[in-house]
């Protein structure tokens, strides 16, 4: 959707190259990933993650009702179960 020069700027993606040099830089990159420390990558993702992680645990219950919410209303309902039956139909 976007100009790879754009995702890259945006820090939607970490590296661009070219399509035939796609495997062999993956490859690259993951065996530098590989000679990290799985406690310290675990441990710096839980850090990096932690506001948002806070964020959701904090506002848990009020996220619970307003999905409660939405999902009771009629026509929530009503496009549920057309879609069960969708589901219902294909596996006959």
């Amino acid at each position: 959707m976007f100009p790879a020069p754009e995702v890259l700027k945006f820090g939607l993606v970490d590296l661009l190259v070219p399509e035939e040099k796609v495997q062999g830089t993956a490859a690259s990159v993951m065996a530098q990933w590989l000679t990290v420390p799985d406690h310290a990558r675990q441990i710096t993702k839980s850090m990096m993650h932690k506001q948002t992680t806070d964020k959701l645990v904090n506002n848990r219950e009020a996220d619970i009702k307003n999905f409660v919410s939405f999902v009771s209303r009629d026509s929530i309902q009503k496009s549920l179960q057309v879609y069960m039956e969708r589901l219902r139909q294909r596996k006959q």
